[in-house]
């Protein structure tokens, strides 16, 4: 078993040392390189006791508390992609007081077995029995929530919610699998498995782990190489052409980025930076400034103008307020939704004002031509599927 925890410890490593090394990161990776270390830790210390006390009994049977860590990190992660993490944010610790209570007893159990030459005091029996009850508890109770959070996860972090749902799975699983263990210990001699409970469960564990960080170092990669080509914003919806007339914004001029221009940058650089001013868009909501213009966008980013317009235009397909009008489309799509639900009616110009639009005709056509309908015949609408583009607008929304 030691070599499952070794090969565990190693990959976890391995994983973490990708987001390290690579500049291009975003404030949800801080999270899963926490995660990371919890596994480095956890399996590298049982590492250590397999290797230096072969024979000792009481790493088999000593509960780590960072056991009761991975599942708040989980639930902390999906809060955070689902944009709900301002909200939970001060709420945040108290997910974790099991663990540190649990770290506490831990720490003095240990102090006490040095004390004793190796002695265990009869208190690990309680503590082995408190967090292995909480685990089986909490496991199942945040991968539920972080499946029911998922839904909330925009579509265009389409890997990292899939990385979410394998997460939350192997816990499932793994409790499962912890709950057979319990009943199969409950049952006569003559109807039980003769297996080795704690073997078998640090296994499985160990594997659940071992599997979590190959996704984890999966999602990573595929975030450096930035695969995806575009917003999602609508799943049928026709190519953007190269150049496309595009609505003057009021008191502006009109939006020369689009024109061909000859490329400066790599494929892997312009991925770089259109994966940067998704994150930009989505953590800060630069979209809902009235004024925001290139040049300003630009600047906040701390990039060349031209290189941005080169990124929008020639790798995601669109201009620049193609770009910024999608998502403040999805903003007002968002607000009419939760308008409809609370059997309100809204003042539609002023929740596009609200969303970063400041001029009427334009955030009409732009309405139009993303959801496919007038935004008083949407509001009407009784249907959750009015047309293909508006079902996937939501899709992308909840």
């Amino acid at each position: 078993m030691k070599y499952i925890i070794l090969l565990g410890a190693f990959q976890a490593l391995v994983v973490f040392s990708i987001f390290v090394i690579s500049h291009k990161k975003r404030s949800s990776d801080n999270i899963l390189s926490w995660f990371l270390m919890l596994v480095f830790v956890h399996l590298g210390a049982g590492f250590m006791l397999h290797t230096l006390f072969p024979h000792a009994e009481i790493h088999k049977q000593y509960y780590t508390f960072i056991t009761l860590m991975y599942a708040p990190v989980l639930w902390m992660y999906t809060t955070h992609l689902s944009g709900r993490c301002q909200q939970a944010r001060r709420s945040n610790y108290l997910h974790f007081l099991p663990a540190i209570g649990a770290a506490i007893v831990y720490f003095a159990i240990a102090g006490y077995i040095i004390a004793h030459n190796g002695k265990t005091p009869p208190a690990i029996i309680y503590y082995n029995q408190t967090v292995g009850y909480i685990a089986l508890v909490s496991y199942p109770l945040y991968a539920i929530l972080s499946l029911w959070e998922a839904r909330r996860i925009p579509a265009f972090w389409q890997s990292e919610k899939q990385l979410v749902r394998f997460m939350a799975i192997m816990f499932l699983a793994t409790t499962l699998f912890s709950c057979l263990l319990t009943v199969n210990n409950t049952l006569s001699p003559a109807s039980r498995f003769i297996i080795d409970t704690h073997l078998w469960g640090r296994i499985i564990t160990y594997i659940s782990l071992l599997s979590i960080c190959l996704a984890i170092g999966r999602v990573r990669i595929l975030f450096l190489m930035d695969t995806g080509t575009s917003l999602p914003l609508l799943e049928n919806a026709p190519p953007v052409a190269a150049v496309t007339e595009e609505p003057l914004e009021e008191g502006g001029m009109p939006d020369t980025s689009s024109l061909p221009r000859k490329s400066v940058l790599s494929a892997p650089q312009q991925a770089a930076i259109a994966a940067q001013v998704k994150q930009w868009m989505y953590e800060k909501a630069l979209y809902k400034d009235p004024e925001l213009t290139l040049d300003k966008l630009a600047a906040v980013m701390e990039i060349s103008r031209h290189h941005l317009s080169e990124a929008l235009n020639q790798y995601l397909g669109q201009s620049f307020y193609q770009f910024i009008n999608e998502y403040r489309i999805r903003e007002v799509v968002k607000l009419l939704d939760k308008h409809r639900q609370d059997k309100e009616i809204p003042n539609i110009l002023s929740l596009a004002f609200e969303a970063g639009f400041h001029s009427k005709s334009s955030f009409n056509q732009y309405f139009k031509k993303v959801t496919g309908t007038t935004p008083s015949a949407y509001m009407k609408s009784k249907n959750t599927v009015v047309i293909t583009a508006q079902s996937t607008v939501n899709g992308a929304l909840t």
